[in-house]
């Protein structure tokens, strides 16, 4: 991840201001995105899923100050039919 010039000054004045080093803050921001990605990868979309079977995965992530970020059977809808086209 990229951290633009306001959030490095960010960074740094948290670092700062609780006494840990930039890097410590750093992999802070970091690990919820990095803990979605790797959980991600582990959810399998097999093709020709029924709803419910679609709805026993864990598909949520809910991340403070963002909202939630999920998996909707209307997109895995969608990417079945565009993969039958092709």
């Amino acid at each position: 991840m990229k951290f633009n010039r306001a959030d490095r000054d960010k960074i740094k004045e948290l670092a700062e201001k609780h006494s840990l080093p930039v890097e410590t803050i750093e992999k802070i921001i970091i690990s919820p995105y990095e803990f979605i990605q790797e959980e991600s990868k582990r959810i399998v979309f097999s093709d020709g899923m029924t709803r419910e079977k679609f709805d026993k995965l864990k598909t949520n992530f809910n991340l403070p100050s963002l909202g939630k970020l999920y998996a909707s059977y209307f997109m895995y809808n969608e990417i079945q039919k565009k993969k039958k086209k092709n």
